[in-house]
């Protein structure tokens, strides 16, 4: 006999691993963290594994990866020699974590590099050729600021602020110092 809430959850632990597997991540750290997240008390790594049809090693070596990144915690049961773990609950909490680590990481990179390439040809003689790089340059750079500068808002604010992004069509248009919002 099959249990209808058992097979809600390997769904829904289905569905959130797609999405996290769409996000770079292994499908895997989705399935766990669903199937933490739905349970009303932490489960021991055997538990997980048996659940969701998956080895003792790697749910061990998933686990271990969800708690770096700070959405699963260890927990301590008194009189129990198996380890016992739980979901971070607080979505935005494990979203900005992300952000921060990762794509605001990327965005930082980004901009670093498109300012050492502008740099580069900036270093060059004027030609017509490398008066538009460089004008290119401009316009990529002014986009991956105000990406950067986006993240670090939603970051500290926990809220995504998209008037930042107002001028894009005026970058777009090579009117990187012009302000005021995009119609």
């Amino acid at each position: 006999m099959t249990d209808p809430l058992l097979e809600a959850e390997l769904l829904s632990s289905d569905a959130i691993g797609d999405v996290i597997e769409h996000w770079g991540f292994r499908k895997a750290l989705g399935r766990v963290w669903t199937v933490l997240y739905l349970n009303t008390e932490p489960l021991a790594a055997a538990d997980l594994a048996d659940r969701l049809s998956m080895s003792t090693g790697a749910v061990s070596t998933t686990l271990t990866e969800l708690q770096r990144w700070g959405v699963v915690r260890r927990v301590w049961r008194p009189g129990e020699r198996k380890e016992y773990f739980e979901a971070e609950t607080d979505f935005w909490k494990m979203i900005s974590k992300v952000v921060s680590e990762r794509e605001r990481f990327l965005a930082r990179s980004v901009k670093e590099r498109l300012d050492q390439a502008s740099e580069m040809a900036l270093a060059l003689p004027r030609s017509p050729r490398s008066r538009h790089v460089v004008e290119r340059l401009k316009r990529l750079t002014s986009f991956a600021s105000v990406a950067e500068a986006v993240l670090d808002s939603f970051i500290h604010s926990q809220r995504a602020d998209f008037q930042k992004f107002g001028n894009l069509l005026n970058i777009a248009r090579g009117k990187a110092g012009v302000q005021g919002k995009a119609s």
